[in-house]
């Protein structure tokens, strides 16, 4: 006759290893770096765009580095710089101030250079990081910090972007903006996000994705072409079917490895020519994407996202390394593995 101490024990122990093992089951699909060992090829790397500046205008390079933070050329790096007001350190982006979008930045031998239309400043970068004049303020909901830059860089942005309405400040991310993690975001939990995920100054994640057919794709519904400047992507692929990259759950450059953590919604930055520095009268492209591009699953993220329709691919990366223009991408697919889904 079996004790029924012993039975219960046993039951126990069998509902508690079934439970450790359903937990180390989530564990590795949401927390522990899950690379697909099998790949897709889909076209090649044409375009690979740094955006030094938030908000500002891409430098588009051959080569670069694919770090935690972002894409990386020499001293540039992806969104290190950041516009806040000056008065109440708000977050300043292309969707409050479309003329921050014509500002371009470069750096050479610790000397950055700012510049829009006939105007341009400069500031040395070593300067600033001796003084370390620390400046908080908030993109969304996460408190972040930089390096101010000081009063020249203030007055040329003060006078350029805001048009001396608004008086703003330029920070650096310096070694107080690397430790901020990945954007949570409140009104929906997508499960591929990181608490290991980083990003300088990027609103979300350290990488957007896009394809050139999908912009084809859109521009044969306009009446007036965009440029992938538009969606500010930082890497751009060629020979894939349009809207394909909804299904790719990875992407793989080289020994680089990109992982999916949601489709790319869009806003009112979108409507800002980045030449202009000006919001289309119409809202375009945004109101033709809003046609045929607006989530349609899950339902709840469908309803959030009713008016942000989606266009590229929202990518953290878990290996790091060098990519260039002409490199091959390689994908694993939702649909060939569901359980890679980003909702």
């Amino acid at each position: 006759m079996l004790d029924k101490t012993a039975l219960s024990v046993g039951i126990g122990v069998s509902v508690g290893a079934a439970a450790a093992a359903a937990a180390w089951w989530v564990w590795r699909q949401y927390s522990s770096p899950l690379i697909p060992s099998n790949w897709e090829e889909v076209g090649e790397v044409s375009e690979l765009t740094i955006y030094p500046l938030k908000s500002g205008r891409g430098v588009s390079v051959n080569q670069a580095d694919a770090t935690i933070y972002g894409l990386a050329h020499g001293p540039l790096e992806d969104r290190s710089f950041m516009v806040m007001t000056a008065d109440d350190c708000r977050c300043v982006s292309g969707r409050q101030m479309g003329r921050l979008t014509m500002v371009w930045l470069t750096l050479e031998d610790d000397m950055v250079t700012l510049g829009a239309e006939n105007d341009s400043v400069k500031f040395n970068l070593k300067e600033v990081l001796k003084e370390h004049k620390i400046a908080h303020t908030r993109i969304w909901d996460q408190d972040v910090k930089g390096v101010d830059c000081g009063g020249d860089v203030a007055e040329f942005l003060t006078r350029v972007v805001s048009q001396g309405k608004t008086k703003l400040r330029l920070l650096y991310r310096g070694d107080v903006g690397k430790n901020r993690s990945a954007r949570r975001y409140k009104y929906y939990n997508f499960p591929k996000i990181r608490n290991t995920d980083t990003m300088y100054y990027a609103e979300g994640c350290s990488y957007v994705v896009g394809t050139e057919t999908s912009l084809q794709d859109l521009n044969s519904r306009l009446s007036e072409p965009v440029s992938m400047s538009r969606f500010r992507g930082n890497i751009v692929v060629k020979g894939s079917t349009p809207s394909d990259e909804d299904d790719w759950a990875y992407v793989k450059i080289g020994q680089v490895v990109l992982r999916k953590v949601k489709p790319c919604q869009r806003c009112l930055l979108t409507t800002v020519d980045p030449d202009k520095g000006e919001k289309h009268s119409q809202m375009e492209p945004l109101n033709t994407l809003r046609t045929f591009r607006l989530l349609k699953e899950p339902a709840t993220l469908a309803k959030l996202w009713s008016a942000s329709p989606v266009f590229g691919i929202s990518m953290a990366i878990d290996v790091t390394g060098p990519v260039a223009v002409g490199d091959k991408v390689l994908v694993a697919r939702t649909s060939k593995n569901p359980a890679l889904t980003v909702f």
